[in-house]
């Protein structure tokens, strides 16, 4: 492996009922918090409520930014900084799955930020114009929806309102949260589709750095290897458990963490990972607001077939024999696609409404936000903008 640097500073709290704490653990970061979450929450029942509760028993000040879409806009978090900034707030909550954890650390990073807000986010791949936060509000996480990993890692994802663009800001220096209250209770209530999609999204966090890094630069990976075999053979395992017995919370509690160690750094020390099934995914859910879990599920079994024959991409041909017990891709890619319907979860990209003839306007969103300056997208083999088309193509 490489030599690398880690930190991650976010304090778990980890069980069931947790959540009852978070006024006496928003008190230790701040007096006057705004809560961040979906533009309607009545899909997190009195979760809310017992929220305002808590901080209020605290002592602390609350104020409410409820605009969160699945995909959520640069205009919901220009308006969460006019929110906060109203307000007087010096902590945000983050309360949801990825899409309100994201929102909440973009507006406590704008609340902090001297530059319009869009300058912060990495709308292309192959420039130099974005400004990185340095700095932001304390931020408190409950997530709802075990996918992304949102409360530790310093990312977030946001779409541009007027071009479409999705792409992401990476600010390890201020964008960690500082607590996440994993309550696998929080979970019980998830429809279906979704408990399905959040595990798909979780599992291409791990299979994207286990095929996409360069094993023989690194040397020895096998550690990092055996971790995220492990992880994604867990996931794998325990979906149809968590999905036929949705009330056992032993199960949401394993799927709740599993999502959070995918994405949390662990896993990916000493090797280097590209995400282009990622940044091919962003494009379909900007494009389709398709479920972002969903377009994960379409494009790593597209990427499978479109590559099955291709020499370069060995970590590939592993995955599918460690996991799924051959070394022919497309046979792998058809027994994972088998596993990925009887989860309820769409496989080709026509579900979201897509066709040929949009196939051009995904590729040109491709390459306007991930392409790199030398004219492909970053990957094992690098793609070339007919490739992400073919991809594409596969894909419906």
């Amino acid at each position: 492996m490489n030599p690398f640097e880690f930190h991650n500073p976010v304090r778990i709290v980890f069980g069931p009922g947790e959540v009852a704490r978070v006024g006496a653990l928003a008190a230790k970061e701040g007096t006057r918090a705004l809560i961040v979450s979906y533009a309607d929450v009545s899909c997190l029942g009195g979760l809310i409520d017992r929220i305002h509760a808590a901080l209020a028993a605290a002592g602390l000040a609350y104020a409410d930014h409820f605009a969160a879409t699945p995909n959520p806009l640069l205009s919901q978090a220009e308006a969460g900084v006019a929110r906060g900034r109203a307000f007087g707030a010096d902590l945000v909550i983050g309360v949801g799955g990825g899409s309100a954890m994201d929102l909440a650390k973009l507006v406590a990073a704008g609340l902090r930020y001297p530059h319009p807000l869009a300058r912060m986010i990495r709308f292309s791949h192959a420039d130099d114009a974005q400004i990185p936060p340095t700095e932001a509000l304390p931020t408190l996480m409950v997530p709802t929806l075990p996918a992304t990993a949102s409360e530790m890692n310093p990312t977030a994802v946001v779409t541009d309102d007027a071009t479409l663009r999705k792409s992401y800001v990476w600010a390890p220096d201020c964008l960690y949260p500082r607590v996440a209250i994993l309550d696998p209770t929080l979970t019980l209530s998830l429809p279906p589709f979704q408990t399905a999609c959040g595990a798909i999204d979780a599992i291409s966090h791990v299979v994207e750095p286990f095929v996409f890094s360069d094993a023989a630069t690194y040397g020895n990976t096998d550690l990092q290897d055996q971790l995220q075999l492990g992880v994604i053979r867990a996931l794998l395992a325990n979906l149809p458990k968590v999905l036929a017995d949705p009330g056992d919370v032993q199960l949401r509690g394993l799927m709740q963490f599993g999502a959070t160690v995918g994405l949390n750094g662990w896993l990916t020390c000493g090797v280097q990972g590209w995400t282009p099934m990622h940044q091919m995914g962003h494009v379909l859910s900007s494009h389709f607001r398709a479920t972002h879990g969903a377009t994960l599920a379409c494009m790593m079994l597209a990427w499978m077939r479109f590559f099955a024959d291709d020499p370069r991409n060995a970590r590939f041909r592993r995955l599918a024999r460690e996991i799924w017990g051959t070394d022919d891709l497309t046979a792998a890619a058809d027994r994972f696609e088998d596993y990925i319907a009887r989860q309820g979860v769409p496989t080709r990209i026509s579900a979201f409404g897509c066709s040929e003839k949009d196939l051009d306007a995904l590729t040109q969103g491709v390459v306007d936000v991930s392409f790199g300056p030398d004219g492909r997208l970053a990957s094992i083999p690098p793609v070339t903008r007919e490739e992400v088309r073919a991809i594409y193509a596969r894909a419906l």
